[in-house]
C-alpha cells in the first residue's frame, strides 16, 4: 500500500510539480515543506541583535542594558513582548503577500510554524491561554475569503498548545489600507477600530493573551489592538507577526 501511495504521489508531482511560493522554482518531491523552498527560508534574516528584550527593535550596542528602548519605552505596560522570527525582506515580503492577495492561504502553516518556534519568553509561556488574531473588516474577508491573522493564530495555536480564540476581539469600523501611509497617519486611520464583544469582557478579565497578525510595521494596528484589550480587562498582551520591518535594513 505504501508502494502505492508514493507512486501515486510521484505521479501527481510530474504533472502538478510543486513550486515554491516565493521564488516560483520548482520544489524537490523529496521535501517535506512543499510550498517554500529550503533556499528561501535560509534567506530569510532574523532580527539583527542586540535587541530590546521587550519588542526586539534592534539597539545600538554602545548603550546600557534596559527593560526597555526608544521604540517601546512609551507603550503601555500592558504590552508585554513582540517578537518576529525574521525581518522583512525579499522573500518573507513575497510570503506574505502571497498570503494576503494572492489566495494562498496554505502557505499560513510553514509560516506560523516559525512564528511558533522562535518563543514568546518564560512568562507568556507560563500564563497565556488564548491566541487572538486581528480582526480583518468584513470587506477583505469576502474579498480574500479568509482572514490572514486568523489561519496563522490558528497555526500559531496548533503549535504552543494554547487555544485560537476569533470571538474576543472585533473590528468595528472599517479603515483605509496601511501600506501607504506614514506612521503617524497609520495611528490615526487604525484608531478605536477594534473593541472586545460585550460577550468577551468577562473572559479578558485579568488574562495574558497573544496576539496575532501577519506583519509588524509601525505597530499601530496591534497597539490599537492592544488598548481595545487592556480597556476590557485584559492584564497583559504579547504579540506575535511573521515579519517585522526593521527601516534600517529596508533602507540598506
Amino acid at each position: 500500500m505504501a508502494l502505492l501511495r508514493d507512486a501515486w504521489t510521484g505521479a501527481l508531482d510530474l504533472v502538478f510539480a510543486p513550486v515554491c511560493v516565493a521564488c516560483r522554482a520548482p520544489v524537490s518531491t523529496y521535501e517535506k515543506e512543499r510550498r517554500v523552498c529550503r533556499l528561501c527560508w535560509m534567506r530569510c534574516r532574523p532580527l539583527p541583535v542586540p535587541r530590546c528584550a521587550r519588542c526586539w527593535s534592534p539597539v545600538d550596542p554602545r548603550r546600557e542594558p534596559s527593560p526597555v528602548c526608544r521604540t517601546c519605552a512609551e507603550w503601555p505596560a500592558g504590552v508585554r513582548a513582540i517578537r518576529s522570527p525574521y525581518a522583512m525582506g525579499e522573500v518573507p515580503r513575497a510570503l506574505v503577500h502571497a498570503l494576503k492577495y494572492g489566495g494562498w492561504s496554505s502557505v499560513a502553516e510553514p509560516m506560523a510554524e516559525r512564528m511558533a518556534a522562535m518563543g514568546l519568553g518564560s512568562e507568556t509561556a507560563e500564563e497565556a491561554r488564548w491566541v487572538v488574531p486581528v480582526p480583518t473588516s468584513a470587506a477583505r474577508l469576502r474579498e480574500r475569503g479568509y482572514n490572514q491573522a486568523a489561519l496563522l493564530a490558528r497555526g500559531f495555536a496548533a503549535r504552543t498548545g494554547l487555544v485560537a480564540r476569533e470571538d474576543l476581539l472585533r473590528r468595528v469600523r472599517a479603515t483605509a489600507t496601511q501600506t501607504a501611509l506614514h506612521p503617524g497617519e497609520r495611528r490615526a486611520n487604525v484608531a478605536r477600530a477594534f473593541a472586545v464583544p460585550p460577550s468577551g469582557a468577562a473572559e479578558l478579565r485579568g488574562e495574558h493573551v497573544v496576539l496575532v497578525d501577519d506583519v509588524w510595521t509601525t505597530g499601530a494596528t496591534a497597539l490599537s489592538c492592544v488598548e481595545a484589550l487592556v480597556e476590557a480587562g485584559t492584564r497583559a498582551v504579547s504579540v506575535a507577526t511573521f515579519a517585522r520591518v526593521v527601516p534600517e535594513l529596508e533602507r540598506s
